[in-house]
């Protein structure tokens, strides 16, 4: 039975409303931003390649338990900086390994912006088994920066973080909260993995995610059940979270999952306390150093 709604409640619904808000006013601003992601694959850099670097970066933060939305971001900073054609972007095209340092590098600077632990240059070159020099990715991250006009916060908003804020408009199903998270993280992990959702307001993918969250298996919850979240969040939100845009979003989503192309995922540790990544770095490199780092 659900309970009466508290003006507590419609307090921190308005809270939370705000903030949506000004996230999609975010999302408004990348839209008429002069960079517009797209397809920049070309002969030498292709879809592959761009995967591999998303399961290396998924390796590295399982590993060190940090959070798989760092990922998330840095492929939007990536995919916007490829996008742009400006600094040395073009170039970076041409070339897998500058492609990989590119990519290495975006996750780098995500990981300085999200997480409360700080990767290290010398841990990332351990990581990257002394391929590249520190001055490399100095370098790269300074051509990274100037090429997006150091607009680098359009890319920190995530669909989980929409996904958090349309759960907690949700308070009456908080019982079944975690694992509506813990599924939606996995579609969203598959959003990264495809650049066509890099394309997509982020908005849109987060109602996807969530959509995708609710028809697991592992939710028990009836189909009126189900039909009672949409309505109250529709109700809440005041737009169209049926749009033939998140439909379209939802629909490409749900067949990425039948495809289980992405690695699995360790269950999540952030609530204790995180790997220290000087600790780590005492340690020796080798093919598997990732792994064996985390130790």
């Amino acid at each position: 039975m659900i309970p009466d709604i508290t003006q507590q409640q419609i307090n921190n619904d308005d809270i939370i409303l705000d903030r949506i808000t000004a996230m999609r006013l975010q999302e408004d601003d990348t839209s008429s931003s002069t960079i517009q992601i797209k397809n920049y694959f070309t002969a030498e850099v292709n879809e592959a390649c761009r995967k591999a670097m998303i399961d290396w970066c998924f390796t590295v933060v399982d590993a060190f338990d940090l959070s798989r939305e760092s990922v998330a971001i840095s492929m939007s900073i990536l995919d916007r900086y490829l996008s742009s054609n400006n600094g040395k972007s073009c170039d970076v095209l041409q070339s897998k390994q500058r492609f990989q340092l590119a990519a290495i590098t975006c996750f780098y600077i995500a990981v300085k912006i999200y997480e409360p632990v700080q990767l290290g240059i010398a841990m990332l070159l351990k990581l990257c088994r002394g391929y590249y020099k520190q001055n490399d990715i100095v370098c790269m991250e300074q051509d990274i920066l100037a090429a997006l006009d150091y607009r680098v916060y359009i890319s920190t908003t995530t669909p989980m973080e929409y996904v958090r804020h349309y759960l907690d408009l949700l308070s009456e199903w908080d019982d079944v909260k975690d694992i509506i998270l813990e599924n939606a993280m996995s579609h969203s992990d598959n959003a990264t993995l495809d650049i066509y959702f890099s394309t997509c307001r982020v908005s849109s993918v987060g109602i996807a995610c969530l959509a995708g969250a609710l028809e697991d298996e592992s939710i028990v919850l009836t189909e009126l059940e189900k039909q009672v979240i949409w309505s109250q969040l529709s109700r809440k939100l005041g737009y169209d979270i049926a749009s033939n845009e998140i439909r379209t979003v939802e629909k490409r989503l749900l067949s990425k999952m039948t495809d289980d192309c992405c690695e699995p995922r360790r269950i999540s540790q952030a609530s204790l306390p995180r790997t220290s990544m000087n600790m780590a770095s005492e340690q020796s490199s080798s093919p598997v150093s990732v792994m064996q780092m985390a130790r």
